[in-house]
């Protein structure tokens, strides 16, 4: 752990789960705590506050996942870049919830955990609050790229052209997080531009939605999930997505980081555009975070992401 949990915080070494004694129960963060028990987020480990002789101890069940340290170590090309991807969205939602102190995440890769049958990332946050503990966002960003460029090393795997770029990209200092997560949205391959920054990351994301085509169909479009489970034929001028099923047309079930009412689809003058509803987790359209409440235009093929579940807009 860092070395500023030192005498504050102790690990507990446990071949099953991941726990942390309090060395002072008054950094405990009580509010934190209640406020994590009630996101709707599913890249949040469940934190189990308990007392053993008189300390409080955090557990989080860890035994039922794999590492990412383990996890990209047995992994191929094609799922490490779905694993780089997959993290870095997940710390950019959890970062998004605004509330959190990055400096209290658990940021080694060993202690990073992937659900085995759906791939989703696990993240360990202390609901601690210690003065003058604070980790600002380039320095978290740093730790982590640093970590996923030796853990990539380590595999003798960079020869692969697209890992290599993913190397390049993890590498160059200009690049956020979030630019990286977004060269990696199409086919889960890196963007062949090694000296792009960020503003050029947006130009391009920009060039790719004028050269898709427009609508065919005028009578309505799809919604189709990338893994099937999921379509909604859209034909209403307005159309609510969500995991209410009282209050949206568009139910999508079985996935906490969902809001109640998310989003909706709109339809003017033949146009469609995606509407974010002020969720929790936000709504994405080729990779970029859309505003609240401010219409974003979506074409055939475009890519629609609602929290963490991918979709494809079919016209």
């Amino acid at each position: 752990m860092d070395e500023y949990f030192e005498g504050k915080v102790k690990e507990v070494q446990s071949a099953e789960d991941a726990s942390y004694f309090l060395e002072n129960n008054e950094i405990f963060y009580d509010i934190g705590f209640k406020v994590m028990q009630n996101q709707e987020n599913v890249n949040l480990l469940e934190c189990h506050r308990l007392k053993y002789n008189g300390k409080i101890k955090l557990v989080y069940f860890t035994r039922d996942y794999t590492s990412m340290a383990d996890y990209i170590a047995s992994s191929d090309v094609d799922t490490i870049l779905s694993l780089i991807d997959s993290l870095i969205r997940a710390l950019i939602q959890i970062e998004n919830l605004g509330f959190l102190n990055m400096a209290c995440i658990d940021n080694r890769l060993s202690h990073m955990y992937v659900e085995p049958n759906t791939n989703t990332i696990k993240i360990i946050y202390l609901p601690v609050n210690i003065t003058g503990i604070h980790k600002n966002k380039n320095e978290f960003d740093n730790e982590i790229k640093a970590q996923l460029v030796q853990a990539i090393e380590q595999m003798r795997i960079t020869d692969n052209p697209k890992m290599r770029q993913a190397v390049d990209a993890l590498e160059d200092g200009t690049l956020k997080l979030h630019d990286i997560s977004a060269r990696i949205q199409h086919g889960r391959g890196f963007i062949n531009n090694n000296t792009a920054d960020s503003r050029n990351s947006e130009v391009h994301e920009t060039d790719v939605q004028d050269r898709k085509s427009s609508f065919t169909n005028m009578d309505g479009i799809c919604i189709q999930s990338i893994d099937g489970q999921f379509r909604f034929d859209i034909r209403e001028n307005e159309f609510l997505i969500g995991k209410s099923s009282e209050r949206v047309q568009g139910v999508i079930t079985g996935n906490n980081a969902i809001s109640r009412v998310h989003c909706k689809i709109v339809r003017k003058n033949g146009n469609y555009y995606v509407v974010d509803m002020g969720s929790s987790n936000g709504t994405y359209v080729n990779g970029k975070r859309i505003e609240p409440n401010i219409p974003e235009p979506i074409l055939d093929k475009s890519q629609l992401r609602i929290a963490n579940a991918e979709f494809i807009v079919r016209g």
